[in-house]
């Protein structure tokens, strides 16, 4: 049985995703596909633009098989841990056999080379990314430079459009972070990767059918005109976002949780914000200064800003700060293994003998039925991981802007989807 594994935000799903799932099929021909989501905050430290359930209905509606939902202590994390979150879910299925990302290259081959470098991290290149991070880079900047200088002392000939779509592009870093957990895992899953089409992942404004989801986003932040959007998504995905949108279920932003996520800086200790992940080098007073001096979030990033602590890095560190992630607390999963459970967002009616399968083979303990978690966790680093999760929720919750769909414990009270 092959059974094919996608790591996705669906934020929303869109003729992107469509491309990308329905190529993957084509080439790997599986007779399952297995999607591990992100559930209320994202990569890039940002508040989903609607809840987990829509979105894995989205997938559901869409072909995707099963939807498990990739616990919040990795949801919002560096391209590296959220990749080897991902990867780790997927390979605690003990089913799927296979892995599909997209990327600006489209080529596994060069993907592959530079994982391998990240993965083993010879001498040589860690020098060089010492020297480029004493220059006051961001991480990412002196990676990507340390990179590109050892691969050519290395031989490795790629040519500089290659690099280009190699290392300053957003789905192909992710791949290769992806391959590099496979590595580091042992995994024996087996990964293709899908050329993107249309427009970057980061294009701010619409570009027809094939608009990134940042792009879907704004519009619907700044203008939503449906019409424009509707032609950027599968009709199953719309007809879900604008449902959510009208009923007053979203739109969802950090903007939304505004005063959560000062108030949370404002009153943590300087002691705690240090133990967030992705602070160092005495960034917390820096970030404690800019949440008592700022009066709104956009006026915080821009006053917190540097060359080396980007935007993204800021977000994921307020969303850390507001669910209580630190690095204890992540390295304590990395001892345990990463992800500790299989919590099931939705599935669809064919996939039941896959599910059979799932109970027979998983490596941890599959969670159907929130209510029950205390009783299938026997592991206090699961039960934690999972406590993490319900925070997400509760508090991603207070950003929904009616007030009727606000309540808490909704991890206890929605039902899974069935499609």
């Amino acid at each position: 049985m092959k059974v094919l594994g996608i790591i996705a935000e669906y934020n929303p799903f869109h003729n992107g995703h469509m491309y990308h799932l329905k190529s993957s099929l084509e080439l790997i021909d599986p007779d399952y596909t297995i999607v591990a989501m992100s559930g209320h905050f994202t990569q890039r430290g940002e508040a989903a633009i609607i809840d987990k359930w829509e979105r894995a209905e989205m997938a559901l509606k869409n072909g995707v098989d099963i939807v498990v939902e990739l616990p919040a202590a990795y949801s919002s994390q560096t391209a590296e841990l959220f990749a080897y979150g991902g990867v780790q879910l997927l390979n605690h299925t003990g089913v799927v056999t296979h892995i599909s990302f997209g990327s600006e290259i489209g080529q596994i081959q060069p993907l592959a080379e530079i994982a391998r470098i990240l993965a083993d991290e010879p001498p040589p290149f860690k020098a060089l990314l010492k020297q480029y991070l004493d220059q006051g880079l961001s991480f990412p900047q002196a990676r990507h430079r340390a990179i590109k200088e050892h691969a050519k002392r290395s031989g490795l000939g790629f040519s500089e459009s290659q690099w280009e779509k190699i290392i300053n592009s957003s789905n192909s870093i992710l791949a290769i972070e992806y391959l590099k957990a496979l590595y580091r895992t042992n995994s024996s899953i087996i990964p293709v990767t899908i050329q993107r089409i249309g427009a970057p992942y980061n294009a701010q404004e619409m570009s027809g059918e094939v608009s990134s989801a940042t792009a879907i986003r704004n519009e619907l932040l700044r203008q939503k005109c449906w019409d424009s959007i509707s032609r950027a998504m599968p009709q199953a995905s719309f007809k879900i976002l604008k449902c959510a949108v009208e009923s007053g279920k979203g739109p969802v932003t950090n903007s939304s949780l505004e005063q959560l996520l000062l108030g949370k800086i404002r009153s943590m200790p300087l002691e705690e914000i240090k133990h967030l992940m992705d602070v160092d080098e005495g960034l917390e007073n820096r970030i404690k200064e800019c949440a008592l001096k700022a009066a709104t979030l956009d006026e915080f990033m821009a006053l917190a800003k540097t060359r080396r602590y980007v935007y993204t890095r800021l977000q994921r560190i307020l969303i850390h700060a507001l669910l209580g992630i630190t690095r204890e607390r992540v390295e304590r999963f990395r001892r345990a293994g990463g992800p500790q459970y299989l919590r099931i967002l939705g599935f669809s009616k064919r996939a039941i003998p896959l599910l059979k399968q799932l109970k027979q083979n998983a490596r941890v303990p599959i969670i159907t039925k929130a209510a029950h978690y205390h009783r299938i966790l026997e592991s206090p680093v699961a039960r934690e991981m999972f406590d993490i999760d319900v925070l997400a929720t509760n508090l991603y919750s207070l950003g929904i802007p009616d007030p009727r769909y606000r309540r808490g414990n909704r991890d206890f009270t929605e039902k899974i989807r069935i499609v």
